[in-house]
């Protein structure tokens, strides 16, 4: 706890957070803060108010059932969760060392946040071994294209007992499923451009989708020596910014589907939480 104090004292008089970041994260809706088994009991459509907000909390909560000294890592750090760093300041205070891992070498750490920065992938990264309590990503793991390779990294810096927490869409979710095909035929950046009207290359690292269903998760997190995984499904509103106007009736109508064939699977965010074994066979 004097550690955390400590460091906490240390941010206050270097680079201060964000006024009330806490906003960023103030529960809204009925399940928002709800823990990871109820929300995992439950069905979560249209009953959180954003994927991000939920997963912050999820990992301030894992965070908070560990004695002190709690280590954590936040990989592909870049702009925040979901591109918001408040989210990452209210992580900040429940963390005794807080470490950031970001591949992208034209992003930098955000002033006074992090212990520790490195600018690599996960695979490269200089991390010490069996240190991390808590590890977290959002929205990387589509974009992994060696799962077992990067599942290997997080295995080898967490500490016995500590667990890696991730967010990524769900494959079995149609948004998925349609571009993982445009994937495939090499018209998501076309498509992405003409519903977006962004830059392909500011919006999004190339998509790999290896990584994003319970059966691959489940067989890698055996080979290598973890807890079997445990799994959450949300979708707030689903990807209605992704349907031209004309199209909007489409995104109703599967709408209207999920809140009469209630399947948690078919949601749109997969969060997965993996344990490493406390011994290694």
């Amino acid at each position: 706890m004097m550690a955390r104090v400590a460091r906490q004292e240390t941010v206050r008089m270097g680079h201060a957070p964000p006024t009330n970041p806490q906003q960023t994260i103030t529960p809204t809706a009925p399940h928002d803060d709800l823990s990871f088994e109820d929300l995992a009991a439950r069905y979560n459509f249209e009953r959180t108010s954003r994927d991000a907000l939920v997963l912050t909390r999820l990992i301030i909560k894992e965070c908070e059932r560990r004695a002190p000294p709690v280590r954590v890592l936040d990989i592909g750090c870049g702009s925040g969760i979901a591109r918001s760093v408040e989210a990452q300041w209210c992580i900040r205070p429940h963390a005794d060392a807080y470490w950031g891992v970001e591949p992208d070498p034209s992003k930098v750490a955000t002033p006074g946040l992090f212990d520790e920065y490195r600018t690599a992938v996960l695979e490269d990264a200089d991390l010490p071994p069996d240190t991390f309590d808590v590890a977290y990503s959002s929205m990387v793991m589509e974009h992994v294209e060696d799962p077992d390779g990067f599942m290997r990294a997080v295995h080898r810096c967490l500490r016995p007992g500590g667990v890696y927490l991730f967010m990524t869409p769900n494959r079995r979710h149609y948004f998925t499923r349609i571009a993982a095909t445009l994937h495939r035929l090499k018209l998501d950046e076309m498509v992405l451009r003409g519903v977006k009207g962004a830059s392909v290359e500011e919006y999004h690292y190339p998509v790999r989708y290896k990584f994003n269903d319970e059966p691959r998760i489940d067989a890698c997190a055996e080979r290598l020596g973890f807890h079997p995984p445990q799994y959450v499904y949300l979708e707030a509103q689903g990807p209605k910014g992704y349907f031209p106007r004309p199209l909007r009736f489409i995104f109703h109508a599967l709408a209207a589907k999920r809140r009469m064939i209630k399947n948690p699977r078919q949601l749109l965010g997969l969060v997965a939480r993996i344990e490493k074994a406390r011994t290694q066979p």
